[in-house]
């Protein structure tokens, strides 16, 4: 499918449009490889990035579709830059601008050139080959003992591992849901979506569990189905079960969500948090600089020396300052608002990722009160489901008023 896809890229003049194959090859192994390695990750981004400015050039299509959350998400760029130049490590702060701007620019970029049918099918379908993927050798490290919490490759720490996770499920179950495939293809991506949920489990992230838990609900009463409610907890029951025989289930990530006072995690993300308001004395519009947490005064703030606040929302308040911060709340409002817009539309495949992309912004805000959510992988996926919503809604409004 990937090499027909590419083969069948936009002609011009009788003549293959080589620029757009680069581009769609590039893209292609982002999402390949965007939980697997991160080398790859930014060859691939080289080459889209490459391959789509020399066909704009080429074909000399200037004016670029930005979309209203496009435009507030340059916005949130700029202030990230603007802190980036007072922060304490500029280096870092340019860094953290580059955190902002790589989605960025693959928002645009998919937005204004993944326009057929055919393009969205691939990258949807390299999203589920690449979570397989990312699952399987997952499961393989975490059950041969590497690391007891389990860790996806360039994803990193189980937390964040864990809200990539809940954010490919929302995409899993939108498709199963909603699009209409063979038996044998659902039965597929059903055992996809059934290995992902022991992986997500496995990572022992509460933050993750719970915000699968938020974006389940949001699926299944948005479209009236409860029967993956049904399912999940089937599941997490035989999961629980497994792992307790077994002799591998960590009880304490569980107990604990009814004794959070005693959890000596939960009290350090409290004073994390106060430490982070308390640094607004001191820069109040622009914070710190991107990727500066630590570069806090600890002692001062009384502050655990940690690399960020443990939370998306006092991270950027620390980080970006009011200015940044602000501009964060106006990136998410937006995105939800360019979402709930959608909803009109009655094709399967574009009310799918419809779904997909506000399940998925379900599942990165509720992890992002209490873990860093909106950068590298899970930013790219959440920019990403946006952008082929529009492309497929904006697919489907022409084939309606053409349908020759």
């Amino acid at each position: 499918m990937t090499v027909k896809t590419l083969a069948s890229a936009r002609e011009t003049g009788g003549q293959v449009n080589y620029p757009d194959i680069v581009f769609m090859l590039g893209l292609s192994i982002v999402i390949l490889f965007l939980p697997l390695s991160e080398s790859l990750k930014n060859v691939g981004y080289a080459l889209a990035l490459g391959g789509w400015i020399v066909k704009k050039a080429v074909n000399r299509r200037f004016p670029i579709r930005m979309t209203l959350f496009g435009v507030v998400l340059s916005l949130y760029l700029l202030t990230s830059l603007l802190s980036a130049a007072f922060a304490v490590d500029p280096r870092e702060g340019l860094r953290g601008a580059w955190d902002v701007f790589r989605p960025l620019s693959l928002f645009v970029m998919m937005v204004n050139d993944v326009e057929s049918l055919p393009k969205i099918r691939l990258l949807l379908l390299l999203f589920i080959v690449s979570t397989t993927i990312g699952v399987a050798w997952g499961l393989f490290d975490n059950l041969s003992g590497r690391h007891f919490r389990l860790e996806i490759r360039s994803l990193g720490y189980p937390n964040h591992t864990a809200t990539y996770l809940a954010m490919m499920l929302a995409l899993l179950i939108s498709l199963l849901l909603l699009m209409e495939w063979s038996v044998r293809v659902k039965m597929l991506v059903w055992t996809v979506a059934g290995a992902t949920v022991l992986a997500l489990f496995l990572t022992y992230s509460r933050g993750g569990w719970i915000a699968f838990a938020a974006c389940l609900l949001f699926l299944s009463a948005s479209l009236k189905q409860w029967k993956p409610i049904v399912a999940v907890a089937l599941l997490a029951t035989m999961i629980l079960v497994g792992l307790q025989v077994t002799g591998r289930l960590w009880t304490r990530q569980i107990t604990m969500l009814a004794h959070l006072e005693q959890d000596e995690s939960a009290m350090q993300r409290l004073r994390v948090w106060r430490g982070s308001v308390r640094s607004l004395e001191d820069r109040p519009l622009l914070g710190v600089g991107p990727r500066n947490f630590k570069n806090l005064d600890h002692e001062r703030y009384g502050l655990p020396r940690f690399d960020h606040a443990h939370s998306l929302f006092f991270t950027v308040l620390a980080e970006g300052g009011l200015l940044g911060f602000l501009t964060l709340i106006a990136v998410l409002t937006c995105y939800l608002y360019e979402a709930i817009r959608l909803r009109p539309v009655r094709d399967g495949l574009a009310k799918a990722l419809r779904h997909a992309a506000i399940g998925s912004f379900i599942a990165l805000v509720v992890a992002g009160t209490v873990n860093t959510t909106l950068r590298g992988e899970a930013a790219i996926a959440l920019y990403s489901f946006m952008a082929l919503a529009l492309a497929a809604a904006k697919e489907t409004a022409t084939a309606r008023e053409d349908p020759s």
